[in-house]
This record gives C-alpha cells, structure tokens and sequence, in this order.
C-alpha cells in the first residue's frame, strides 16, 4: 500500500476505501447509488421481467393507499427514506393531497443530485405540493425533520430494511423510533420471497452477459471518484442464497459478491493506495452477510416487536411474496 493523500478525497468517501482495504473487503451499499447508479437501478427494478419487487409494492399501495394514509391525523407530512425516484411514492402522494388539501415531502437519499432533479418533477405534476429533497443518510435526514410539530408518515420502502446488515436491523429501527412520536406512523415495504430457485433465477437474470449496468456503474464511479483502474472483465458477479427457519427471527438472504478471476492488484492513485485481489477472492457489495433480507410473516413481526413498534396495518399480496406494514411507536418496552 503506498503513500496517503487524503486531502483530495471528501471525508465522505474516505468509508469506501476502508472497506476495500479491510480484511473482509466489501463497499458500503450506499455507494453504489450515485445520481446514475439510482437511474440504472430505478430503470432495471421497473423493466425487469425476473425482478417483481417494484411491480409487487406498487400494486399494494395503490390498493391499501386510503388506509395507509388513514393512518395518521391529518394534516401530516411525508418522509420517506432512500426516496429513489419515488415512482411508487406518487399514489400515497396523490392520496395525502386529496385528503388534506396540501402536502410537504421529504425525500431522504444519498443521491442528492438525483432527489433534486426528482424533486422538481414532482412538484411540477402535484400543485399542492412541497418537496424538501435532503440528501444524505436515512437517519441524518430523519434527525433532519425531528422536530418538525406535524404528524409524520414515514415510508421505508422496496426491502431496504433487508439490505441493512443482519445485526444492526433492531438497532436501526430502534433509533427510528427514537425519532417518533405518538401520531406517526412507519410504513415498511418487505420482500417475503423466499422461494431459493425462483430468486436465484431473478437475481442471476440481470448479469446474465457479465456484470449488470448497475455493477457497471459501481466500477465506473470507484475508478473516477479515485482515479483507479479496477478491469470490469476481471470480476465475476457471484449471487447465493442463505436460507433460514421461517420460524425463527433471522431472515433468510442474498448473498451478493465480484469474485476475482485473477490476481490482480487495482491501484486507486488519488490516494496512492493498492488494493490487492487473490485469485477467486470476494468482493462483498454490502457491509453485512446480507445483500438483500428475504422474511417470513413471523419474523417481520419479530423485528417490529423487538424494536419498540405495534403492528397496525398488513397487507400482503396475493402470493404472499411482499408485504407493505404499517408500524406505530410502542409505549411498551421491547425485550
């Protein structure tokens, strides 16, 4: 590893190259959705015959919508963390709109860039409404909006409570409901598929010639945020499942890597930092075990019981393969 020159990376980054330079190298998640990361992802998750996530939310909330806004006093404000390009956000705008006159959205995404550009677009379709893009961290946005006096409905939606690493799934949600008070409402969108097959084949289907646009993208953006030189051609994308009981509290998950084809070594010069890669060694593209939780029923309302939260709304498609809940803060202590 050669010599440090920090003062030309932002604090920001300097995450992503301990990552990479860890034993167990991986790239924070968060990484991987800059302004055109979020657009790839936004365009495959939408398009894609084999990945049903997007198409199984988006038909439960425009179904449920009345009752999940029923959920808080109205007038209340909306807050949504990892906003994307909030496609399936637009029926639970829509609905506030109609049932309180006039509504104030908060995208939370640490695609700045992209949640601005969003931003402009959705207030240019919704006159009554005010979008408040921040961009940045789930929790530092939801810190962001704390205070605010208004009722709060607060989505967390298409799984990504699944790729929060394992082990600090309650603790996130615990913090979360730190945040809340008694009118505001979680509403979480949940991956139930865990049939091992049929996931493997969605996953497998988007690299199906090399590495996805997505992953593409990731290398793309490490090579121009560091002037590195990591070989798209020397990485294989790799996708397993773990599975685990339904009916014990660990979810089943995606297990997502590159695995290097040889060795190699990829300098990232803006640092003077080498990166080694063993032959067949992982590169892990989530900090935790899990790419992508995949729960039972039973442990969807473990998660929520253990973090402080009563369960008043869930709605589950008719295949039972993804589930939007509705979480309000507990006054009971959790154990």
């Amino acid at each position: 590893m050669g010599s440090s020159r920090n003062d030309v990376i932002s604090a920001e980054l300097m995450p992503v190259v301990s990552s990479l330079t860890s034993d167990r190298k991986h790239v924070p998640h968060w990484y991987l959705y800059d302004t055109r990361g979020s657009e790839v992802f936004e365009e495959t998750v939408r398009t894609s015959s084999s990945y049903t996530v997007w198409k199984h939310e988006h038909a439960l909330l425009q179904r449920h919508v009345a009752e999940i806004v029923s959920q808080t006093p109205s007038p209340a404000m909306l807050v949504e963390l990892g906003s994307g390009a909030s496609s399936k956000t637009r029926p639970v705008i829509g609905a506030m709109i109609e049932r309180q006159g006039a509504l104030t959205y908060v995208p939370v995404d640490i695609a700045k860039d992209f949640i601005e550009e969003v931003s402009r677009e959705l207030e240019r379709d919704y006159s009554a409404l005010k979008v408040e893009p921040f961009g940045g961290l789930f929790l530092d946005g939801l810190r962001h909006v704390a205070d605010r006096p208004e009722p709060k409905l607060l989505l967390f939606l298409g799984n990504s409570i699944g790729n929060v690493p394992i082990d600090e799934q309650v603790d996130m949600m615990k913090e979360i409901r730190t945040y809340l008070n008694a009118n505001d409402r979680l509403v979480l969108g949940v991956d139930m598929n865990a049939e091992r097959k049929a996931l493997l084949k969605g996953y497998r289907a988007l690299n199906s010639r090399g590495l996805s646009p997505f992953l593409n993208n990731f290398i793309d953006r490490l090579n121009k945020d560091f002037d590195g030189d990591m070989d798209k051609t020397k990485f294989e994308d790799i996708v397993d499942f773990v599975q685990n009981p339904i009916e014990g509290d660990t979810p089943s998950y995606i297990r997502k890597y590159l695995k290097s084809s040889e060795l190699q070594r990829v300098h990232l010069r803006k640092l003077g930092v080498t990166v080694n890669f063993a032959a067949g060694e992982k590169l892990y593209l989530s900090a935790g075990p899990n790419y992508s939780c995949k729960f039972s029923e039973h442990q969807v309302r473990r998660l929520a019981e253990k973090s402080n939260f009563a369960v008043t709304g869930f709605w589950t498609n008719q295949e039972a393969k993804f589930c939007v809940v509705c979480l309000a803060p507990n006054n009971e202590i959790a154990h």
